[in-house]
């Protein structure tokens, strides 16, 4: 054949090619995620990814949005953000996604967040309450579902200090990076609300990064004088289980709290037999009925990814002609505040991009179940 001939065929396939995958487009709602699918956290974004596709799913299955079906692209950043930032531009460039949404994590979000904003792409319901996320006046495209960790920190440190636990007798053990910096900064701030003005005396402890190296933080907790009542505790359920596991018995009088990012459900299939004096504040009530019948319907994390995509979808819907990332944005904005059931009262506006204030503090029981902790007022 004449190569000039094939050259014409092969630019015909091409075009055949756009054509098909413009066709297929033009009948989906294309979003993104970028999570940790592998490695140490992948729970964390499995259980975000299940979550945030079961309610995708459940609108596709009622006919979409007006006859278009929500595609979520999820791609594994391995909670590493040098991959997260491939990812991002992948989804961006490659799969014309309208938004980024469900992204599990500190670090990554620290990549992915201004990346996607400074693309005119919406980036949404990130699993993470960063001080990063929610800026003043809020960056035009970044939206979070959930509260903040600041939010959820001045919930656990109301709790300490009401049970009669001096802030002097606070330790913490902090994942070494963004996350475990962002919950040292929010428990200072919690902390000076109340009038403790020296965090920089406080036992401080860390780990690195999907590591399950926590020696040296478990032998300066254990030789600590006097002995912490309370430690603070910030970080992925894996190191944080096996922390427990070998502190629980040495400290018999401490109580460990931890925000919502270690994954109640995740965190109590790694505690094995241990249970009691262990908090976390969690973002989504407890789950009063069955959501699907199957071990993800007690998954706080898995609730939170259901949750968030009812709002983003309720958005949606209110868009008319072509889906687009500005015109999501907009409808976002016009959201204003409404009620999402089993949840409660959700908002936002152009001034605020976080729908939820809301924390419910939970403790892990001797029936082995979080139950809430109504003593502290932690919902409002």
């Amino acid at each position: 054949m004449h190569p000039n001939r094939c050259l014409c065929i092969t630019g015909v396939i091409g075009m055949i090619s756009l054509i098909l995958v413009s066709l297929v487009r033009a009948d989906t709602i294309e979003l993104g995620m970028s999570t940790a699918l592998s490695g140490p956290n992948q729970l964390l974004g499995q259980a975000m990814y299940q979550g945030m596709n079961a309610f995708f799913d459940e609108t596709n299955r009622r006919g979409g949005i007006r006859g278009r079906k929500i595609n979520l692209t999820v791609l594994d950043d391995g909670y590493e953000p040098d991959n997260v930032r491939t990812n991002t531009l992948q989804l961006i460039d490659q799969q014309k996604v309208i938004a980024i949404v469900g992204n599990a994590g500190t670090p990554t979000a620290a990549i992915s967040a201004p990346l996607a904003n400074s693309r005119g792409v919406v980036f949404y319901g990130a699993f993470t309450g960063a001080d990063l996320l929610r800026k003043t006046p809020p960056d035009p495209y970044i939206f979070n579902f959930r509260a903040s960790y600041r939010q959820e920190m001045e919930a656990i440190v109301r709790d300490i200090v009401s049970r009669g636990i001096a802030p002097q007798r606070i330790a913490l053990f902090l994942q070494d990076d963004s996350l475990g910096q962002t919950g040292f900064e929010i428990t200072k701030a919690a902390l000076e609300k109340l009038g403790f003005n020296h965090s920089d005396q406080l036992l401080v402890t860390r780990y690195p990064r999907n590591t399950l190296a926590i020696q040296r933080a478990i032998e300066a907790l254990v030789q600590a004088k006097p002995e912490p009542e309370a430690i603070i505790i910030v970080g992925a359920y894996q190191p944080i289980a096996q922390f427990i596991r070998f502190t629980h018995r040495i400290l018999p009088n401490t109580r460990f709290y931890n925000l919502s990012f270690a994954g109640a459900s995740l965190l109590s299939d790694a505690l094995g037999g241990i249970y009691g004096r262990i908090y976390m504040t969690q973002v989504v009530p407890p789950a009063t009925k069955p959501v699907m019948e199957d071990n993800n319907t007690a998954s706080f994390i898995w609730r939170e990814g259901y949750f968030s995509a009812q709002v983003l979808v309720k958005a949606m819907e209110k868009i008319d002609g072509e889906i687009t990332s500005e015109k999501l944005k907009t409808e976002l904005h016009a959201l204003g505040t409404f009620y999402l059931e089993d949840f409660g009262i959700l908002s936002f506006d152009v001034t605020d991009h976080q729908a939820s204030d809301l924390i419910w503090l939970t403790h892990f029981d001797h029936s082995r179940k979080w139950q809430e902790v109504r003593s502290n007022g932690a919902n409002h």
